[in-house]
């Protein structure tokens, strides 16, 4: 049994750094949904990983700036960079 549940643990952990890869690389509008879908999946198998859904804050401002890029530059917001 003991076997079983180490497994099982690689096998989440793995899982883990696939789905933190995924939402690290996210950049198209098409990756950024798959990764939160991905997490919210994530996040129902084992709701008791908090860390995890800080993901989604991350995944929303992506989605934000992919949104952005993708008006035309005339209905683009305009991101004022104070020195």
């Amino acid at each position: 049994m003991k076997s079983s549940s180490a497994e099982s643990m690689l096998v989440r952990d793995l899982d883990r750094e696939r789905l933190t890869n995924q939402v690290l690389d996210a950049t198209t509008l098409d990756e950024i949904h798959a990764a939160q879908r991905l997490l919210r999946d994530w996040i129902k198998r084992y709701p008791e990983e908090e860390g995890m859904s800080d993901a989604f804050e991350q995944l929303s401002l992506l989605e934000d700036i992919a949104l952005e890029e993708a008006k035309p530059p005339a209905e683009r917001a305009v991101w004022l960079y104070a020195p």
